[in-house]
């Protein structure tokens, strides 16, 4: 292989920076769009394995000649139709990047694997940088996830018919003459397990008098409505509007006992030899259900911040690679400069690392050196139109990682390079306040129409998942608010507040 001054390959700070990098990929292929030569910066041990050459004159060719010796049989003509250089360009020719997953081989079983692909400008020559990169872990967790709430939404409709199946109490009444026709001997309060006899109300047992009873009684969470839509005037009135069904929620408790939620469903319909309006009433212990409920909403939320930590864990390679050119272009000339922006890279990169393992919070000053960090990187790339100010007045507290460092880099992207020459300044300031920490990220950047902004994010037409993902993690772990202001031509706020002992850290 030739590796021309141009191609950048000679470089041996760029291939140290690429090895250090990627160390979480299983290989890394530096492609030569123009002639298709090829280089392999790194491959692990497993991956090593499987003996595919590390360089070589057609990367296309040489791949799709090794699908059949390491793909999955049922992946291989897949592989061979995702990986042909036309494919390639032409995927990356409409998004930033290329990617699919398949199955490699791995001692005698399938293993997960994910293709990723950018193009970049090394030296004066496109290339394709692509990583080969093993998810099968990720994948395999997130099956599992997809296959518990498929039970859990199993076992929700199951329930549901057991309960529809085995009312807890039942009751007939001729709601025009107010009589009870017929009752349960039991009305259950309490935990579902402890039966309460209703007493001798007199004969005949009018349905006002024992509906008057149940109320005051035994209903002890929504008494108002429960009286309201119980009521024979209401019910014989929704009938005669064509309702065939009335339903209210209220809750039980007797003695004090637990309270039991229920739900009493009156089913209306007209005797036809009286003309008569009658209801079958029966009560629903709502207990096992709620509880039910819960269990699935704690595992959707469990589901979707798994899914929240794979897409933080997504490094961002458009910045990734555009620093490694910036540093690869001033290594040369400036030396001792470059080895502080390798030190910038590094904390940077060990935060999306930490992020990668754990959501857990760290101290403040540690997502504020990665930001400090990030800062000067961009500042390389571009010189003094970037103005960043730092009004630190608290930093020992404690807030999710990647969670402010990512608020500064829209600001900076989304606000301040669309002045163009112009530039801005970017303000991150933080303060302890009585009952929380707060920080703030503020420029003087484009700014935007923010009702327009937050009706295009709630209905997706806006392509806002980074910060709605932030928002989300920082309510679901740590009950913190993320507050939006923004005026277009003037900049923009966002400010986070952390309660303080508001969440388990």
């Amino acid at each position: 292989m030739s590796g021309s001054g141009n191609s950048g390959w000679n470089a041996p700070s760029y291939e140290a920076i690429v090895r250090a990098l990627f160390e979480n990929y299983e290989s890394i292929y530096d492609i030569d769009v123009e002639t298709s030569e090829y280089r392999c910066y790194h491959e692990s041990d497993s991956y090593s394995e499987l003996k595919i050459e590390s360089s070589g004159e057609d990367f296309f060719a040489t791949l799709i000649s090794n699908v059949p010796k390491v793909v999955f049989p049922e992946d291989r003509e897949y592989v061979c139709r995702m990986l042909r250089k036309e494919a390639v360009l032409e995927g990356l020719e409409k998004e930033k990047y290329y990617s699919f997953v398949y199955r490699l081989m791995l001692d005698g079983r399938p293993v997960y694997h994910k293709i990723r692909a950018v193009v970049e400008t090394v030296g004066q020559r496109k290339h394709i940088m692509l990583g080969v990169r093993n998810v099968d872990e990720t994948i395999e967790q997130e099956k599992a996830h997809t296959k518990a709430l498929s039970a859990m939404h199993r076992k929700e409709r199951n329930h549901m018919e057991a309960i529809l199946a085995s009312a807890e109490v039942y009751l007939e009444a001729n709601l025009t003459k107010d009589l009870v026709l017929e009752r349960s001997p039991y009305m259950l309060a309490g935990n579902g397990s402890r039966a309460v006899e209703i007493p001798f109300l007199g004969e005949p047992l009018l349905y006002s008098r024992f509906n008057s009873w149940i109320s005051e009684n035994l209903v002890v969470e929504k008494r108002e409505q429960y009286e309201k839509m119980s009521r024979r005037e209401t019910l014989i009135s929704a009938f005669e509007q064509g309702e065939k069904r009335v339903s209210v929620y209220f809750s039980l408790s007797h003695g004090g006992a637990e309270i039991q939620p229920c739900r009493e469903v009156f089913y209306l319909y007209r005797d036809d030899d009286t003309g008569d309006v009658m209801s079958f009433c029966v009560v629903y212990d709502l207990t096992e259900q709620q509880r039910r409920r819960k269990e699935l909403r704690d595992l959707e939320n469990e589901l979707r911040m798994s899914r929240i930590r794979n897409f933080t864990s997504q490094m961002q390679p458009h910045f990734l690679y555009n620093a490694l050119a910036s540093i690869q272009e001033i290594v040369l000339d400036d030396p001792e400069y470059a080895a502080e922006l390798l030190g910038d890279f590094t904390v940077h990169l060990r935060s999306c690392v930490r992020a990668m393992a754990s959501d857990d919070p760290v101290p403040f000053a540690q997502e504020l050196a990665n930001i400090k960090a990030y800062v000067n990187i961009e500042k390389m790339r571009f010189g003094e139109k970037l103005k960043v100010r730092f009004e630190i007045g608290a930093e020992d507290f404690p807030i999710l990682p990647l969670s402010i460092q990512p608020l500064v880099e829209n600001a900076i992207r989304h606000g301040i390079y669309e002045r163009g020459t112009r530039g801005g300044t970017v303000t991150v300031r933080s303060s302890e306040e009585p009952k929380a920490w707060t920080v703030t990220v503020e420029d003087d950047g484009v700014g935007f129409d923010r009702e327009r902004f937050m009706s295009d994010m709630a209905s997706g037409k806006k392509d806002s998942t980074g910060l709605k993902n932030i928002i989300f993690r920082l309510d679901k772990v740590m009950n913190a608010k993320v507050s939006i202001q923004s005026e277009a031509g003037t900049g923009t706020r966002i400010t986070v507040s952390v309660p303080k002992g508001g969440f388990d850290g």
